[in-house]
Order: C-alpha cells, then structure tokens, then sequence
C-alpha cells in the first residue's frame, strides 16, 4: 500500500518548468485555449447553433 501511495504522490506532485521550454508559446497556447471556452460558452449562453 506504502508503494503505492508513494507512486500516487509522484504522479500528482507539480514538476518544474524546463527552462528549454518557449514559455510565449505555451502562454499563447494557454491564451487560445481560454478564448476557445469563452466563445463556446458565449454561443451556448446566446443559444447560436452552427450547424443547419
């Protein structure tokens, strides 16, 4: 059970950033994302259909 927990652990714990990573992509990334759910929220919530 201690091994497995410990596993667990592992898989849940926060890494760190490599610093080889291009941080402005993934803010863009993250960015489009946001922009994404809002729209599709905004059509929901406005009852627009986009297809026939």
């Amino acid at each position: 059970m201690d091994n497995y927990i410990e596993r667990l652990k592992n898989k849940i714990k926060i890494k760190k950033f490599d610093s080889n990573q291009p941080i402005g992509a993934w803010i863009f990334v993250v960015i489009l994302n946001i922009v994404g759910f809002a729209g599709y929220f905004y059509l929901k919530v406005n009852h627009i259909q986009l297809s026939n």
